[in-house]
């Protein structure tokens, strides 16, 4: 699958291919947001209406499934009050409207468990954020259920959650009701943003495994060193590298790179700034 896109946005030109694993570097408002909001829709209007646009151009007999798009785990605090507000909006056809992806990840997040918790997946993350992020129809509510001391857990409302378990558990709650699955389309954006670096190559051995036991069809827009060389070595070690396709961000242009070298020139320039600043202290001294 590829999602062809001229002169939306910030992007004046853009040919990306949604194959596996698929990652956009760049620094902000350089049109990776664009990219992934542009292929949200174009997914699900191909799967829900039928309507598919010159924009999005699919392999012959390829597969997919409803696209999920997730960027900040400010939703799942806020899950309530952002659901009850759409529903209102709705019920008194009010001129104002959320973006499509924030109101269908809402939808998601709210649908009964399908799968066990024994499953490795949900295992895995509730390994690494020692708990489980749930949605409890009765109250209408996302809270966190922190395993501490002696197999003890305590419930905390996702006020009082880090923003890094929040983004784990997403996915805790979307493969249990089976939002993910094969060849489902999702689309993560910038989710490193709000994790600390070891976490982040904790989420990016995570969306590994899930590109190659669940096949599921990913594209990370990041602008995280940490991130895109995370995903680079664990897609290698996993031997998925056929299946993966790096790009930058720049311009206004989306640009395949071969290598990460240019990636990498972008993103660490600013240390390399700091460390300017450093030398020329060091000599002024």
């Amino acid at each position: 699958m590829t999602l062809e896109l001229k002169n939306i946005g910030m992007i004046k030109e853009a040919s990306v291919k949604i194959d596996g694993l698929t990652v956009i570097a760049g620094e902000n408002d350089t049109g990776k947001s664009t990219v992934g909001k542009e292929l949200f829709k174009e997914v699900r209007e191909y799967i829900i209406c039928n309507k598919i646009s010159n924009k999005l151009i699919l392999d012959k007999d390829e597969k997919i499934n409803l696209p999920i798009f997730i960027d900040t785990p400010d939703l799942l605090a806020k899950f309530n009050y952002i659901k009850n507000t759409s529903v209102l909006l709705q019920q008194n056809k009010l001129n104002f409207e959320l973006p499509i992806e924030v109101t269908d990840l809402i939808l998601r997040i709210s649908q009964d468990k399908v799968k066990k918790r024994n499953i490795s997946e949900f295992q895995l993350i509730k390994n690494i954020i020692s708990g489980e992020i749930f949605y409890n129809p009765s109250k209408d509510d996302i809270f966190y259920k922190k395993v501490i001391q002696d197999k003890k857990t305590i419930i905390l409302p996702m006020s009082k959650t880090s923003s890094g378990i929040k983004m784990f558990g997403y996915f805790q709650m979307l493969i249990l009701n089976k939002s993910i699955q094969e060849n489902t389309v999702l689309i993560l954006d910038e989710p490193e943003v709000h994790l600390h670096p070891k976490w982040q190559l904790k989420m990016a051995e995570f969306i590994i495994r899930l590109i190659k036991i669940n096949k599921v069809k990913v594209l990370v827009n990041s602008h995280s060193p940490y991130m895109i060389e995370a995903l680079k070595r664990y897609s290698e070690v996993e031997e998925i590298e056929e299946k993966t396709n790096f790009y930058l961000a720049e311009g206004g242009y989306i640009e395949h790179q071969d290598s990460l070298e240019n990636i990498f020139e972008k993103l660490t320039f600013p240390l390399r700034e700091l460390k300017k600043l450093k030398m020329e202290k060091y000599l002024n001294d």
